[in-house]
């Protein structure tokens, strides 16, 4: 992406904010540190149009560590609200998915520079996101071993692949995958009791409060509120979907142009996915991912079978863990 490309994103985001005062970005890829000059750039620009205007911008970045270094750490405390960071959890397992140009695995300078990161920002401010596969079923063991490293924010997502990936998952397997994550919940528990708790994403849930209703019934906003940035400037409704001509939604330029798009992200809700209306989770999930959702059904309004049991197991097992807390706690 070019610094102009960048700033017309910006130009673009405040344009269709209206009345909205927070404003998210976040710098994902490939890999951002690559053009550590063009973030720096786009966060300098959003910060001069901060001056101007009754909006502040929050920014996050996603990286797989590898380019961090003394200035990445300085910027980063300095402007970057949240910082990502890929690890995938053993070192083995690490270095099977995640290699370096030479073919040799990338854990240990990896590992090292989160390490760094995460002391300078005081263990606030950061997630350290990993993936599991089929590779790595007992993906248990790779969040305790990050665990053990002294991490304390954690996520490890499921693989989403194309049908038949060899790394990717089945209905077979989630009895394994449904034990693994109650593995973790009881493992949880106990390192709680002993002084030394983590942080899991999925099991982090305010049974009290949770997301405003909006959220809780439409979801991240995908297509909406919420939209992806291609280094050429044009617009998806996320990530997932960039590339995929079918879901182009316009550029930065020009705005939103595919309005008959929008206003069919805007239409998926709890309410209008059949799978959703009789479901205990819903208000948890909120329907799923919706790019997941059309790559595996067929359809934006559909819902990914495999990913909404494993929803669902996490889910019970966030209920179980906030159960047993009562009976522990002081």
């Amino acid at each position: 992406m070019s610094l102009e490309t960048g700033k017309h994103a910006i130009d673009f985001l405040v344009e269709s904010s209206g009345l909205r005062k927070n404003l998210d970005v976040d710098f994902f890829g490939g890999e951002p540190l690559l053009n550590i000059d063009v973030v720096k750039g786009i966060v300098l620009y959003a910060r001069e149009v901060e001056r101007t205007i009754d909006k502040k911008f929050r920014f996050t970045l996603t990286t797989n560590a590898l380019l961090i270094d003394d200035d990445v750490i300085d910027f980063t405390n300095k402007e970057i609200y949240n910082v990502v960071l890929s690890l995938d959890g053993r070192p083995e397992i690490h270095d099977a998915m995640r290699k370096l140009p030479g073919g040799s695995g990338s854990y240990a300078d990896a590992a090292a520079k989160i390490r760094k990161l995460v002391d300078t920002r005081r263990g606030k401010g950061y997630y350290i996101r990993g993936t599991f596969t089929s590779e790595n079923k007992d993906f248990v063991n790779d969040i305790l071993h990050i665990a053990d490293l002294g991490f304390k924010e954690l996520s490890m997502e499921p693989v989403v692949t194309k049908e038949n990936e060899p790394y990717g998952f089945t209905a077979e397997d989630l009895p394994e995958l449904y034990a693994q994550y109650e593995k973790l919940a009881v493992e949880m528990l106990n390192r709680e009791k002993l002084g030394k708790g983590f942080n899991f994403y999925h099991y982090t849930l305010n049974f009290a409060e949770g997301p405003c209703v909006h959220k809780r019934i439409a979801g991240c906003g995908v297509g909406t509120e919420y939209l992806a940035v291609t280094p050429s400037g044009e617009l998806y409704p996320c990530h997932q979907f960039v590339g995929d001509k079918r879901f182009l939604m316009g550029d930065v330029r020009h705005g939103v142009v595919n309005t008959d798009l929008r206003r069919e992200f805007s239409q998926c809700s709890i309410y209008s996915r059949k799978e959703c209306r009789d479901c205990w989770a819903r208000f948890y999930c909120s329907g799923g991912c919706a790019a997941n959702a059309f790559y595996d059904s067929g359809s934006i309004g559909g819902v990914c079978e495999l990913g909404c049991e494993l929803f669902k197991k996490r889910i019970e097992c966030a209920i179980m863990m906030n159960v047993a807390r009562q009976t522990f706690s002081p």
